[in-house]
């Protein structure tokens, strides 16, 4: 497959590319279908309380500095 291929299956704006004609509905379901099942290989996302309460407090942290500067 071509990138210009993979381009107009990406999932990203498949729904577009269906909408403006680009790709028709019935070839984005055989495509999908064709795809292999990479289940197997998935891991599971594991997010610490410590690294949410961080990046939350440097979120907080660029608000305040946003404020300030609109002040």
């Amino acid at each position: 497959m071509t990138k210009k291929e993979e381009f107009l299956y990406d999932v990203r704006i498949a729904e577009r590319n269906i909408r403006d004609g680009s790709l028709s509905k019935k070839d984005y379901e055989k495509h999908l279908k064709g795809l292999p099942d990479v289940e197997e290989k998935g891991e599971p996302l594991i997010i610490e309380e410590d690294e949410v309460l961080v990046e939350e407090e440097l979120v907080e942290d660029v608000d305040g500095l946003i404020e300030e500067e609109t002040e």
